[in-house]
């Protein structure tokens, strides 16, 4: 198995050589962006088969793409059941996932944390708090991947998140918030 900066060279390589349907990509994250799901390690076996078939149903076996169907397995399920997911399709069908953009795939599972770094400037950004915004990203992705969302909020906005939460927020509110980005670096 390739190193994962050139797994990913691959994959971007292969995504930029087919065509990017905008429309369906700027949905299937929303709906990732939106929806909760877990994000731990077990999955359903039974389930994971259920969404291969439906994925296959959706995708290969019929004339056009059943964007909904991939858009809710996608978005819904966790990085565990999409990668038992992908393993059950390989199995049963001889193929990868194809159908949905290989690009789409690579920025959801393994850059969500550019994602959200944009979210939380734009619900601070302005007059007013989207403290609603706040609250649901900061505490989904406390222990899934802050960290990353932290150095490229720095990055890109040339301060740190934990400044802007601090000057944005009050109380025990903002103690609570503090507490769960943990200390800058």
């Amino acid at each position: 198995m390739p190193e994962p900066a050139r797994r990913d060279a691959i994959v971007v390589r292969e995504a930029f050589s087919t065509n990017i349907d905008l429309k369906a990509v700027t949905e299937l994250l929303l709906a990732y962006l939106s929806i909760p799901r877990s994000e731990g390690p077990e999955f359903d076996r039974t389930m994971a088969e259920n969404d291969a078939q439906a994925l296959y149903k959706a995708g290969e076996k019929r004339w056009g793409t059943d964007e909904g169907t991939f858009r809710r397995i996608f978005s819904e399920r966790s990085r565990a059941h999409m990668a038992a997911v992908g393993s059950v399709y390989k199995h049963m069908y001889g193929n990868t996932l194809k159908k949905v953009s290989l690009f789409t795939l690579l920025l959801i599972r393994y850059y969500e944390h550019l994602f959200f770094f944009d979210v939380l400037r734009k619900a601070m950004k302005g007059l007013g708090t989207d403290d609603k915004t706040l609250i649901r990203v900061i505490v989904t992705r406390a222990e899934i991947d802050m960290q990353y969302i932290k150095v490229e909020y720095r990055n890109k906005y040339g301060k740190s998140l934990n400044d802007d939460v601090h000057s944005e927020t009050s109380g025990h509110y903002r103690s609570f918030l503090l507490t769960l980005l943990g200390p800058d670096q």
